[in-house]
């Protein structure tokens, strides 16, 4: 199970909700369940790239950030590859989780992601949702 720092359960928005979850799961509220929102997430039309990954980016209708991952096995072969790029954007989704606008985000994986050192993947990772934040608030 995952500890957070005292300082980091104090810095929630209006202090209800902790910054950082703990134990590394997210509530069903912060996940992309359905077919249908995926679809309508997809359709938005609103994209962030980076080399290697794709956010594609959606209003949310319900306020909070959720997320959903679409990694395939075409562009990442290898299970155990496909489970860290899926490990690491959770990771970052859940620790920028509070300063995200309400929208939601599906994370796809480009070609080549899989060849990523972690610090590449975690900065393209940070990166990716930093420009979505910037779009949707923006919007």
């Amino acid at each position: 199970m995952i500890d957070a720092s005292p300082e980091a359960l104090r810095s929630g928005a209006d202090n209800t909700e902790p910054a950082v979850m703990l134990g590394g799961r997210f509530p069903r509220s912060s996940r992309l369940l359905s077919g249908r929102d995926y679809q309508r997430v997809m359709r938005g039309g609103n994209r962030v790239h980076t080399a290697n990954l794709m956010l594609a980016l959606c209003a949310n209708p319900g306020g909070e950030p959720r997320l959903g991952l679409a990694v395939s096995r075409k562009r990442v072969r290898l299970a155990h590859e496909r489970n860290r790029v899926k490990r690491v954007a959770r990771e970052h989704f859940r620790l920028s989780r509070v300063e995200l606008p309400g929208m939601d985000v599906v994370v796809l994986a480009k070609s080549g992601v899989d060849e990523l050192s972690m610090s590449d993947l975690h900065r393209q990772m940070r990166q990716a949702l930093n420009k979505a934040s910037r779009k949707c608030a923006a919007s």
